[in-house]
């Protein structure tokens, strides 16, 4: 059994080994799991109503998701069922069918981000040869006996893989980028193959909005107390998503 409310975040700081996660939980009797980048990297029993984590490093916009279950499943994986459905908004997926015309067996799928807010997408993130090994590129009746049907020769997708995405025959694979965790906003996507010769095709190009969580403000300090009056002066970074 799992439980996603009762946690309250109180805060994160960059530590010469990774990341220090600090938060509050309602859930004295249960455990604390900490999860990131799809996988369950610790987990730990509330003291006094609060729970720390020593955390390996994680990219940028990476989230650190939080669990309380009982205690006998310290050590059970409820990613897949309970935190997957909500990391999926802060990424990208860029999808091609892998169709044979107008593209040569040397050609390159190209795929272009912008920064969030930026009016075109400039970097380039990604690049692979639009048939990979120069396989793939063949379909139903490619020595046709010699497999089963919808797989009818030597690495040849063919009938009912991405049925009618393709042409008759390869129906086809998908070319697939999918994006590091990204905070929430707008981005530029642009997407063309390259041909031997350096030419770019026409261009796919969109801008795609990014539903996610805001990242956390950082760097809380006590800057200053006055005993007299007993006010307490804290500072800290404001989060860039608010």
């Amino acid at each position: 059994m799992f439980y996603t409310d009762g946690i309250l975040y109180l805060g994160s700081e960059i530590t010469g080994t990774g990341v220090f996660v600090r938060a509050c939980t309602t859930h004295v009797d249960k455990v604390i799991q900490a999860y990131a980048v799809g996988q369950l990297l610790a987990w730990s029993l509330p003291r006094a109503g609060q729970v720390s984590f020593a955390l390996p490093a994680l990219a940028p916009g990476e989230l650190v998701l939080l669990l309380a279950v009982d205690a006998d499943e310290a050590e059970m994986n409820y990613w897949p069922q309970a935190l997957a459905p909500l990391t999926g908004g802060n990424r990208l997926r860029v999808q091609t069918p892998q169709t044979i015309a107008p593209h040569g067996p040397l050609d390159l799928w190209k795929v272009y981000l912008g920064e969030r807010g930026e009016l075109e997408a400039s970097r380039p993130v990604h690049q692979q040869p639009f048939y990979a090994s120069l396989l793939r590129a063949g379909g139903l009746g490619t020595q046709f006996g010699d497999g089963g049907f919808g797989w009818d020769g030597v690495g040849a997708a063919g009938l009912g893989l991405n049925f009618g995405r393709g042409e008759f025959g390869f129906d086809c694979e998908m070319l697939t980028w999918t994006s590091p965790p990204l905070p929430p906003g707008d981005y530029p996507l642009r997407v063309v193959v390259q041909d031997a010769c350096g030419n770019d095709s026409a261009a796919w190009e969109s801008t795609v909005t990014v539903h996610s969580y805001a990242r956390p403000p950082a760097d809380l300090a006590v800057t200053s107390y006055d005993p007299q009056t007993d006010t307490l002066h804290l500072s800290f970074t404001p989060s860039p998503d608010l």
